[in-house]
């Protein structure tokens, strides 16, 4: 057998819709594709086949007994937007999973944060995928967390650790702010390769620069 479950939702007229698991479903119509296509060059069915049987299924019918048009279209809509959330869901980070960081070390962390997000409101973005020089409040929360800054420096507060983040933004201010001068600033001609001119003049508009490149 495949390894995983496939999720499926069955609406009252036996639709069957996929909640989880779709990229291991397209993976095995590839599969079949391919082997079907050697199949037919070899004629060796039996070794090569790909038992769809033993594909291990969880599937959630709809508890409408209902079964007109318009409940199925309305079953079809729920599952669409249950596909929706689950593939929207963003991993659970390190500093959030329990047992992991302390309380009062995650508390300092999320008040720093957070007050750095709203100094910043348009430098942060929701999606833990933004791009430079976008921050994603838990990847940052992550980050800090897991490059154990509190006990490098010994941070015991919300206060200290902002005005560490501040400080670490003047750095890299002093880097990408001058990037005109390249020859003159230390490090800014190897930082400025991996920074477009658009992310660069939003980091200087808004004065926020930490989005740019993780290296601080």
């Amino acid at each position: 057998g495949l390894p995983g479950i496939i999720t499926l939702h069955e609406a009252s007229n036996g639709q069957l819709s996929i909640l989880d698991g779709q990229h291991r479903v397209g993976m095995m119509a590839i599969l079949q594709s391919k082997i079907s296509s050697s199949t037919a060059k070899t004629g060796n069915a039996a070794d090569e086949a790909l038992n769809l049987d033993r594909v291990l299924v969880e599937v959630f019918p709809d508890k409408n007994d209902s079964d007109s048009s318009t409940t199925a279209t309305t079953n079809t809509s729920l599952a669409s937007d249950v596909f929706t959330e689950i593939n929207k869901a963003e991993p659970v980070k390190l500093v959030d999973m329990p047992g992991i960081a302390k309380k009062s070390d995650r508390r300092i962390i999320d008040d720093a944060a957070s007050m750095l997000c709203e100094s910043y409101p348009d430098m942060f973005k929701p999606s833990q995928r933004c791009r430079a020089p976008h921050l994603n409040v838990d990847n940052l929360r992550d980050a800090l967390f897991a490059a154990d800054v509190l006990q490098r420096h010994s941070i015991r507060s919300h206060h200290d650790l902002l005005v560490w983040i501040e400080e670490k933004n003047a750095e890299m201010r002093s880097i990408y702010a001058s990037s005109g001068d390249d020859d003159n600033v230390d490090g800014a001609s190897t930082a400025m390769k991996n920074v477009s001119k658009t992310a660069l003049n939003k980091a200087i508009k808004f004065d926020f620069f930490l989005g740019l490149d993780s290296s601080w």
